[in-house]
C-alpha cells in the first residue's frame, strides 16, 4: 500500500525470492497474457520507504482492426461470447457461440449472396448495403452477440428444469413483438439494395421512361415516315400534307383507348383483349387490331366454349348433368339413383367410325332415352 498527497493506492505482485524449478520453464508461454499477469512482480519495498515518482510517457497510435478471413471469422463466430459483458452470457456463449458448426458456413454464405459482404483476395469487405442495414437497426440488442447467449442461457435453465419452456416461448414473442413496433415506429429509414437490384430497377426506369414517351414519340405505322400528332378527337399523322390520311380515334366503338394500349397496337400490331366495346348485341370484348388499310378493327373474342359434358342435361332423369369418368359418361346425380351411363366404346360404335368431337358426343349422348 502506498500513499501519495493523502490518497491511499493499493498494488498487488510478486517478488520472487528465488526461481527453483521455474527456470526451466522461464521461456515457455511468453506471450500469453493470463501467465504474464500472474508473473507480474514488484521491486522489493522497505516499509516506510519514500521517493518522488519522475512519470513518463509512452505514446502510440491505436489501429483499426484487421479485416475478417472467413477462417477468422468463423472462429469469431465461435468465440462470440467475448464481446458480451455480462460473465454469466460470455460463459455460455464459449460453449455455443454465434450458430453450429453445420449452420456457420452457409451463414456467411447468406452475407455473400445478399451483397452485405464482399471477397477482396482473402479479405471480407462490408459493402454499403451492409453498412447501411446495420445503420438502419437502432435496436443494439438485434445486432448483438448478447442476444444469442440470452437465448442459451434461457435454453440450458430450461435443459435443468429451472426454466420453463412456454414462458421461453411467451417472451420470444413478446420480444418479437416489441422489436417489430420499434422498428415500425422509427423515423430512420433507408433505401437498402443490392447493385444487382440497382440495375434491374434502373433497367425498370428505363422502359417506364419510354412508355412516358407516349403515342406522340411513335412513327406512324402507314407511312413509315411521319410521327404521330395529337389532335382534339384523335391521334393523326405529321405527314398528312403529303397525303397520309392514318387516324388513330381516342374512342373506338364505344369505349375510350388508352394511350398504352394505342402504342401497343403500333409497335406489336394489336392491343390486349379489352372489355367494354358497344355493338348492336350489348357490350363485347375483343381485340384492336389494324385491317389492310390500317383503320381499326376489332378482333371480337370468342366466347369461351363451357365444358358441354359438364352442362348437358342427363338425358334419362332431365335433372343431372352429363359428367366424363374414366371409361364412360355418367350422370351426376347418381347418388341420387340414377343408373345413365354411356361408355367410349358404345360412342365410337355409335359414331361409326366418324371423328370424334365434343358436339358429336354430345349428340350421341343427347339421342340416348
Amino acid at each position: 500500500i502506498g500513499k501519495a498527497n493523502d490518497v491511499t493506492f493499493r498494488t498487488t505482485g510478486k517478488e520472487i525470492i528465488e526461481k527453483g524449478w521455474k527456470v526451466v520453464f522461464e521461456k515457455q508461454n511468453e506471450n500469453s497474457e493470463r501467465q504474464k499477469a500472474e508473473d507480474r512482480s514488484l521491486p522489493s519495498f522497505i516499509k516506510g520507504e519514500k521517493g518522488t515518482h519522475e512519470p513518463s510517457f509512452l505514446e502510440k497510435e491505436t489501429k483499426a482492426p484487421k479485416y475478417y478471413t472467413e477462417a477468422t471469422l468463423l472462429r469469431a463466430m465461435e468465440t462470440a461470447g467475448k464481446q458480451i459483458d455480462d460473465d454469466d452470457l460470455r460463459d455460455l456463449m464459449k460453449e455455443n457461440g454465434i450458430g453450429r458448426p453445420s449452420t456457420r458456413a452457409n451463414i456467411i454464405e447468406t452475407l455473400f449472396r445478399r451483397k452485405y459482404v464482399v471477397r477482396k483476395k482473402k479479405q471480407l469487405l462490408p459493402t454499403d448495403t451492409g453498412i447501411k442495414l446495420i445503420d438502419t437497426i437502432q435496436n443494439k440488442l438485434l445486432k448483438s452477440a448478447e442476444l444469442t447467449g440470452r437465448w442459451e442461457k434461457q435454453l440450458k435453465e430450461i435443459e435443468k428444469g429451472t426454466f420453463n419452456a412456454g414462458t421461453f416461448i411467451k417472451n420470444m414473442k413478446k420480444m418479437v413483438d416489441q422489436l417489430v413496433y420499434e422498428v415500425r415506429s422509427e423515423k430512420i429509414r433507408a433505401n437498402i439494395s443490392s447493385q444487382n437490384n440497382v440495375v434491374k430497377k434502373q433497367e425498370t426506369r428505363s422502359k417506364k421512361q419510354e412508355k412516358k414517351k407516349g403515342v406522340t414519340q411513335q412513327t406512324c405505322p402507314k407511312c413509315k415516315k411521319g410521327s404521330l400528332l395529337k389532335g382534339t378527337s384523335a391521334y393523326g399523322c405529321s405527314n398528312y400534307k403529303n397525303g397520309c390520311d392514318f387516324r388513330l380515334p381516342f374512342i373506338f366503338m364505344g369505349k375510350k383507348i388508352s394511350d398504352n394500349q394505342f402504342i401497343r397496337l403500333i409497335q406489336k400490331g394489336a392491343t390486349v383483349n379489352l372489355k367494354g366495346f358497344k355493338s348492336d348485341n350489348g357490350k363485347i370484348d375483343g381485340i384492336v387490331v389494324f385491317d389492310s388499310d390500317f383503320n381499326l378493327n376489332l378482333n371480337i373474342k370468342k366466347e369461351a366454349t363451357n365444358n358441354k359434358q359438364a352442362t348437358q342435361a342427363c338425358p334419362k332423369c332431365k335433372k343431372g348433368t352429363i359428367i366424363k369418368g374414366k371409361t364412360a359418361y355418367g350422370c351426376s346425380a347418381y347418388k341420387s339413383g340414377c343408373d345413365f351411363r354411356f361408355s367410349f366404346d358404345e360412342i365410337r360404335q355409335k359414331a361409326n367410325s366418324e371423328k370424334l368431337t365434343k358436339d358429336l358426343v354430345l349428340k350421341i349422348i343427347s339421342s340416348q332415352q
